[in-house]
């Protein structure tokens, strides 16, 4: 009896180290970005202008928030971790363009290869299955960050 609870314990000790682990590799170092053009994350539309992005919770990297420099506005939304080939050379934001609408897709932190994917939108999926039927394209659009 003894024997399987000091095994649970080890195993629950190992699974929690393993999630700190993973956490703090997909972690979001803040950094500054200036977006030329109107944009959408999640449901909201905002402003082009300056944004920090950084951690929205000291406890899961999951949550990211992006605040204008100026106080115009803000969003925290919840994203999932993505993986690159190879180590981000700077921090980015990449938007997916549909025309002259702007959804911003996903966020890339300068030294790591590991990244945070925003799911799409409501608003999104309607104006993709509209493009689709038109047979227009979309494309990505990466907009640098001033840390490096």
């Amino acid at each position: 009896m003894q024997v399987q609870t000091c095994k649970r314990l080890i195993m629950l000790s190992v699974l929690g180290v393993l999630t700190t682990v993973s956490a703090h590799a997909q972690y979001v170092k803040p950094f500054r970005v200036t977006i030329p053009f109107n944009f959408y994350v999640g449901g909201k539309a905002l402003t082009a202008g300056q944004y920090t992005v950084g951690r929205g919770s000291e406890t899961t990297a999951e949550a990211i928030v992006l605040r204008g420099i100026d106080g115009s506005g803000g969003v925290f939304v919840l994203t999932r971790g993505i993986q690159a080939d190879e180590v981000q050379l700077e921090s980015k934001l990449v938007f997916r363009r549909y025309g002259d609408q702007y959804f911003l897709g996903e966020i890339w932190t300068f030294q790591r290869n590991s990244g945070r994917e925003l799911p799409i939108s409501r608003r999104e999926r309607l104006i993709k299955e509209e493009n689709a039927r038109l047979g227009a394209s979309s494309e990505k659009v990466a907009v640098h960050g001033d840390q490096r």
